[in-house]
């Protein structure tokens, strides 16, 4: 029996149904047992706005006959319309439970809404048991895509469509704004934003805009791709992390957007001397300050990816672990990720992360909350900038863009500013272990070895022995 500390992601379901929540006009049906139907919880502590979530259940289970109950599908979808008669598109998913049943995809004539039209339903039918709700939500908002998008005329204006992270993601709406207000600054307008708050008529006009800005990959790049392949539009995927990357971003959509590339290069500039501080902070301090200081990333692919560039290029640190539980990205994240580190990696298993982060002896820790243990075992800084997050402020702050950037210098400020290179506390003194003792040891969780080894050997030099023993390391657990 192994004990579970932790998970990363949620099952596709549950990524199906954020892409659902995060768009107006939309309802989810989930197929499943009725324990299953946690996410209106969910919903409901996330938003804080008192309005119940667009997901409703169709249970799973046994029924007499002829019985009105919930668990017929086909009778639910078709529920939720003459419930919610606004609703323009319906999204049915299943969790793992309702796929392994078998049970067939219904064929269902849904009822006409408001508009005198019957909603769209999309069915999912790529789930499979073992999908990661990153992943489902990628599939979820192309399918969303591919069912609405219709070709249409560019506007005749310069505009993009700006696809980033849906509802449950850390400082969302902050990352859009931030993202809306630069383009702006190059007098680019927003054609549509998706998933978070978009309607189907957004995802209808698509198609003309004059480019796609992907700021969070995990979710938009199967519908930009889509997009790209069917109607032409291209996409601009730098990680808008950083003073470089966000120039990087913004020159190119001036670029596809047909921009001056001198005004383009003129406002940029004076936005990066007037707002980003992470180049003022890494000039602050002389070179050597950061030199030599090995910082391990753990987290999605967009954040992750984004510090590296970020951290190695323009604050100049040693990026040494960096990892991402995305399994489904682990080729792209290994080919990018390498340009920056020779020791990244890609694990789902909480413990196989901690075990990477502790070989690379890193000064400073930055990733989800479940690397904060990690952090104090190895007694170094910690910064929880990557999702899984379980902080919600209330006042979002965007990690993307040159305010981004200024907030990331704040947080590189505080966490470095009493951690002095070199007196980092090593996690061996060199003295001897017995076989019990290290037996003892293996039966530790790879997370806690780091601190255990510290608290053993501190507890074998108070009682003056000259090797740690098992009597020394059970102590540390009392």
């Amino acid at each position: 029996m192994r004990l579970l500390r932790g998970v990363y992601e949620g099952p596709g379901s549950h990524g199906i149904l954020r892409v659902a929540a995060s768009m107006r006009g939309v309802r989810a049906v989930l197929r499943a047992l009725p324990g299953e139907g946690y996410f209106s919880t969910l919903h409901g502590a996330w938003t804080r706005s008192g309005e119940a979530a667009p997901v409703s259940v169709s249970p799973v289970w046994e029924k007499p006959a002829g019985s009105r109950e919930p668990g017929d599908v086909s009778r639910d979808l078709s529920g939720e319309i003459r419930r919610h008669p606004a609703t323009e598109a319906i999204v049915l998913a299943r969790s793992e439970a309702a796929l392994l049943s078998g049970e067939p995809t219904p064929v269902v004539a849904l009822p006409e809404n408001e508009t005198g039209r019957s909603p769209k339903l999309v069915t999912c039918e790529w789930e499979s048991v073992g999908m990661g709700e990153a992943e489902a939500a990628d599939l979820a908002l192309e399918g969303m895509v591919r069912a609405h998008a219709r070709q249409a005329e560019r506007s005749t204006s310069p505009t993009v469509n700006i696809f980033g992270p849906p509802l449950f993601d850390p400082n969302a709406e902050a990352e859009y704004e931030e993202a809306e207000r630069l383009l702006s600054l190059l007098g680019i307008g927003v054609n549509t934003r998706a998933p978070l708050g978009a309607t189907v008529s957004d995802l209808r006009r698509l198609p003309r805009a004059w480019a796609n800005l992907l700021i969070y990959r995990e979710t938009g790049d199967a519908a930009t791709l889509y997009l790209q392949d069917e109607f032409g539009t291209p996409r601009v995927t730098t990680p808008m992390i950083g003073a470089a990357g966000t120039g990087a971003v913004l020159r190119s959509m001036g670029e596809l957007c047909g921009l001056d590339a001198q005004q383009v290069r003129q406002t940029t500039w004076n936005e990066l001397g007037t707002t980003a501080k992470l180049p003022w902070y890494a000039r602050l301090h002389p070179p050597e300050t950061f030199r030599g200081v090995r910082v391990a990333i753990f987290g999605d692919f967009t954040r992750t990816l984004g510090l590296g560039y970020a951290l190695s290029r323009e604050i100049g640190l040693e990026v040494g672990a960096c990892g991402t539980y995305l399994t489904h990205l682990e080729r792209d994240f290994l080919f990018h990720a390498s340009t920056f580190t020779d020791e990244a990696f890609v694990a789902d298993d909480p413990d196989q992360a901690a075990s990477s982060i502790e070989d690379s002896r890193p000064d400073l820790l930055i990733g989800t909350h479940l690397e904060s243990e990690v952090a104090d075992s190895l007694g170094i800084p910690f910064l929880q900038l990557c999702p899984p997050v379980i902080n919600h402020p209330f006042v979002e702050r965007p990690l993307m863009g040159y305010r981004g950037s200024s907030v990331l210098a704040d947080a590189l400020e505080e966490a470095l500013r009493h951690s002095e290179r070199g007196q980092r506390e090593q996690p061996s003194t060199g003295l001897p272990w017995t076989d019990e003792a290290l037996e003892g040891l293996e039966k530790t969780p790879e997370f806690l070895r780091g601190r255990t080894r510290q608290l053993a050997e501190q507890r074998a030099r108070e009682a003056g022995s000259r090797e740690v023993t098992r009597e020394a390391l059970d102590d540390t657990r009392n």
